[in-house]
């Protein structure tokens, strides 16, 4: 029997491919859904350069929409084999696959293991031959495209100290100067996680630093956590890092026991200059930061809602001051309903669901000024869909 499990497992995989595209196209017989931007205040023209990425859903059924205010696109609409690719493939990355085939092929596509800029596409993963800890074996895979010559750069090296780590993965690819920065996150052997950068000189295909960013103490009786914060999905370019290191204990000594945060902080990463710096009070306000708080250029911004509005606390990286808190006019979302949040080019989009449907608001960061205010209006729905929920999980500009 042992010797016929990969045929076994592959007749599965296909079964389940094959049943999720027919489950979906049977979803997606309405091949005329649209979504609008209807103004209600403001520039139109602030809504002609985003894209919107979301899921519209009824009942168990889910399928993506990517939204514009000149079409709203149905990939469930597309040929067999463009489906299958959507499954295994970030949206963030579909451009990629699109226009670097070759480049792309056979790559995790996880959007933390890519960079691109105008001249550069860069990949960088773990490989492991095995799961066994520790992990001996594990290596960097690393391939450096030049968009110009079409010429590929591989890196393969082992992981220095690979024998201290149980497990270890790529959080952010950044190429500056030349210079490519690998930052990673590990679990070491008998300690707490990690996240490290690592300095690759591209010409000559050699590891130039190594370097510790954040850890996690070791905790007797509870937990320690450490992540990543801001745009988790950006290939481009990042000069900070908004990193949180949560600890807890466990008072009782077991998991059901009470809870007792120990330690909660928040550390600025400057990537470029490798330069840690810890974000200090008010205690109230980095109490607010989520996953909706963003880096944009040298600012940190961290939302929160209140009974005034959604309010935004800006943080200036570079001279380590608050700046003027800013407080846009969004009340009206539901009960029990998160916004989504992004500041982007100097703007705060929001998209808030309310009892009347979904609305989008865009405003000013340097002024606090609304530049645009709008709903999001669906046409052509089926008559079986009027209890749907659409969920936006990106904003994207577009060129």
């Amino acid at each position: 029997m042992k010797r016929y499990w990969k045929i076994i497992s592959i007749c599965l995989v296909t079964l389940i491919v094959l049943g999720t595209f027919y489950i979906q196209s049977s979803f997606a017989t309405n091949e005329h859904l649209k979504i609008e931007f209807e103004k209600v205040s403001g520039d139109e023209d602030e809504v002609k350069n985003i894209k919107l990425f979301g899921d519209y859903a009824v009942g168990n059924m889910y399928h993506p929409l990517e939204i514009t205010s000149e079409e709203t696109i149905n990939p469930n609409n597309s040929p067999f084999l463009r489906k299958l690719e959507r499954i295994y493939t970030p949206q963030m990355l579909e451009d990629l696959v699109k226009q670097q085939k070759n480049f792309m092929r056979g790559k995790d596509m996880v959007s933390t293991n890519f960079f691109e800029d105008e001249k550069l596409l860069t990949y960088a993963s773990i490989k492991a031959k095995n799961h066994v800890h520790p992990m001996k074996d594990l290596t960097f895979d690393i391939e450096v495209l030049n968009k110009k010559s079409e010429e590929v750069t591989p890196i393969r090296l082992d992981v220095p100290e690979r024998e201290s780590y149980s497990w270890m993965q790529v959080e952010e690819v950044q190429v500056i100067e030349g210079e490519l920065k690998v930052i990673t996150r590990a679990s070491r052997i008998n300690s707490g996680d990690e996240l490290r950068v690592y300095t690759f000189d591209m010409n000559e295909q050699k590891l130039l630093t190594d370097n510790a960013i954040a850890s996690t103490p070791v905790i007797k009786n509870g937990w320690s956590d450490l992540r990543i914060i801001n745009d988790y999905y950006s290939i481009q370019r990042n000069k900070y890092l908004l990193i949180k290191i949560e600890t807890s204990e466990d008072e009782m000594g077991h998991s059901d026991g009470q809870t007792n945060i120990v330690a909660n902080e928040f550390i600025v990463y400057d990537i470029e200059n490798n330069q840690s710096k810890k974000l200090i009070d008010p205690a109230e306000v980095l109490g607010s930061i989520s996953g909706e708080t963003t880096i944009f250029n040298s600012t940190i911004f961290i939302t929160s809602q209140s009974a005034n509005g959604l309010e935004v606390n800006q943080y200036n990286i570079e001279n380590e001051k608050w700046d003027k808190k800013l407080t846009f006019d969004i009340v009206d979302t539901k009960d029990g309903e998160s916004p989504y949040i992004k500041a982007m080019n100097g703007k705060l989009h929001v998209i808030n669901l309310t009892n009347n449907g979904h609305n989008i608001f865009i405003g000013d960061l340097k002024t606090g000024e609304s530049l645009y205010e709008g709903k999001l209006k669906i046409r052509n729905q089926g008559e079986d869909q009027k209890d749907y929920r659409l969920y936006i999980h990106e904003i994207e500009h577009v060129r």
